[in-house]
């Protein structure tokens, strides 16, 4: 894997179908959701960062590194995923990072060499995957991107002007989207119920 990708977790939410609770420190399968996330990403990239508003040490002890950070205080609060996402650009040292929310613990391990190779031949700034549902309609996996940080004054401006919507400013971008055969890799864990179900 290229030297040029740095991966961003994000574990920043308020947890709301899980009655407040942080999300990513929730077990699944005896592991916290946020541990599968980073396993699953750590032979894929060259370092590894989460956006987090709670809980930091936690979230460092399962890093094993302080690369841990809130969302910019010059944000509103809980302000949604695009916070994260500014700050995963403001910090990561690559040129590309790879964001993922802490809540997909079963992500493909070809998940960042393939949406890199779309990017790069589509001359796109963001890759998408997309999988398609049992009837057929195509999902697309908007908070799953792999974004190069030349966006970011344009996400900036965007969020600023009030965009909350993170497929809307991919949308807004230049940007391809890379088909996954297998859905539930892509499966959110999002609800206390989800946990402890089949994905």
């Amino acid at each position: 894997m290229p030297s040029t990708v740095s991966g961003w977790l994000l574990a920043g939410g308020q947890g709301q179908r899980m009655g407040g609770l942080d999300k990513g420190l929730q077990l699944y399968q005896g592991h916290p959701l946020a541990q599968w996330v980073i396993d699953a990403l750590r032979p894929q990239v060259d370092w590894l960062g989460i956006s987090a508003n709670r809980h930091r040490a936690q979230y460092e002890d399962l890093l094993s590194a302080r690369n841990i950070w809130p969302d910019d205080s010059q944000w509103p609060e809980n302000s949604g995923p695009l916070a994260g996402i500014l700050t995963g650009l403001a910090m990561a040292p690559d040129d590309w990072i790879m964001v993922c929310p802490c809540d997909s613990p079963h992500l493909p391990a070809d998940l960042v060499a393939r949406l890199l190779k779309a990017a790069t031949a589509a001359q796109a700034d963001i890759a998408t995957p997309a999988t398609f549902d049992p009837d057929g309609g195509e999902r697309i996996h908007w908070v799953c991107s792999l974004i190069h940080k030349r966006v970011y004054p344009k996400l900036v401006d965007q969020f600023v002007k009030g965009e909350r919507k993170v497929g809307r400013f991919i949308q807004s971008m230049s940007w391809t989207k890379v088909s996954f055969d297998d859905r539930s890799a892509f499966a959110n864990m999002n609800t206390l119920e989800s946990l402890h179900g089949r994905v």
